[in-house]
């Protein structure tokens, strides 16, 4: 390999690149010769001059050895993946491309975020597949049990279509949510922003929540605060949203004769609205995730919806929509759980300035 020149087109090249993407010049033996200020940072080797070591030493990564070998042997540009950085957290495609004098140079581009955003979408293909099938087979099975026959005992064919009514409300709640996410997230949501009592939100919340939690021989509490001039900044239809998706998260996981209770309070700079209940509580390994879309601490724990006649709607939604809604006013989430005994979750909206 004729390596002065080969070097001095390689530097030639980087000061045209602004770094993207990372370039790396190897001999035949690849070895590399020169690189980017980026790929010694990727190689987790600051301060130390990769020149000389072999590619496999420097980056620890056999997928971008094997793309190169590959360009070697075959006389022309390859193309493959590789993960590299600390732990092999970043993924870059790797373009492979032989020299005429020997050697070659390698391009490697960062592509982290866009296989993330495959990934995001597999899981969501995935998720919303699983929450139609269920329902859907329900209602088919259910139908052609009436088709079959049932239908001609009045008791049997009236308990059917209840079962089917719900299910449909199911997926009626699965559509709902998944376009109120889908415009939350796509950040097309305008706020109203305007000074909000947070005692009259609560007290509106705790009005629409009754009836749900009566139906399941639950009462409701509105903890009472002191007369205050304290106001949120914020839009009372939003608000209003996650703190009822709050609470019916609380009726739908708490037993019969159990307590829900709202209440705000100030917090630093920030209104905190919550909603406290005694139900099952949420595992302390799964509270860092449960606000995620479609996450679920387990499957079984909506059968207690279920059970008495509620159609749990657990499809993993509403506490992402909750989340969506503080972000969007610069506040956040969070919840505070014991297993078996109760949860209490937050939402923190900005207070207004006096």
């Amino acid at each position: 390999m004729e390596a002065t020149r080969a070097e001095a087109a390689f530097e030639a090249l980087l000061a045209r690149t602004s770094g993207d993407p990372i370039l790396i010049l190897a001999d035949d033996r690849l070895r590399v010769l020169r690189a980017a200020p980026q790929a010694t940072a990727l190689a987790d080797r600051r301060g130390t001059d990769l020149a000389g070591l072999s590619l496999i030493a420097a980056f620890g990564s056999a997928p971008l050895d094997g793309v190169a070998r590959s360009a070697l042997a075959a006389g022309e540009p390859v193309v493959g993946e590789a993960q590299l950085g600390r732990l092999g957290g970043s993924t870059f495609q790797v373009d492979a491309v032989p020299l005429p004098q020997g050697g070659l140079v390698l391009a490697l581009h960062d592509i982290t975020a866009l296989r993330r955003m495959e990934r995001v979408r597999r899981d969501f293909v995935a998720n919303i597949s699983h929450e139609l099938r269920t329902p859907i087979t329900s209602v088919k099975l259910l139908a052609e049990t009436l088709a079959a026959g049932a239908a001609e005992d009045e008791a049997t064919a009236r308990d059917f279509a209840t079962q089917i009514e719900r299910e449909v409300d199911h997926l009626a709640q699965l559509v709902d949510e998944l376009l109120e996410l889908t415009v939350i997230e796509s950040g097309e949501v305008r706020l109203a922003i305007e000074p909000l009592d947070p005692a009259e939100l609560v007290a509106s919340v705790a009005e629409r929540i009754a009836p749900v939690a009566e139906r399941r021989g639950m009462t409701v509490r509105q903890v009472d605060t002191r007369p205050s001039d304290v106001r949120a900044a914020a839009d009372p239809s939003r608000v209003g949203q996650a703190l009822l998706n709050l609470a019916h998260n609380a009726v739908k996981y708490s037993h019969p004769g159990g307590e829900i209770r709202l209440g705000w309070e100030p917090h630093e700079e920030m209104v905190r609205f919550w909603v406290a209940d005694d139900g099952i509580g949420v595992p302390e390994a799964h509270q860092g995730r449960i606000f995620e879309r479609f996450y679920k601490v387990d499957r079984s724990r909506a059968r207690i919806g279920d059970e008495e006649g509620v159609a749990s709607g657990s499809a993993g939604l509403g506490l992402a929509i909750v989340r969506h809604i503080a972000e969007a006013h610069g506040g956040e989430v969070g919840l505070g759980s014991t297993e078996g005994v109760g949860s209490t979750f937050w939402v923190d909206v900005p207070m207004t300035l006096p």
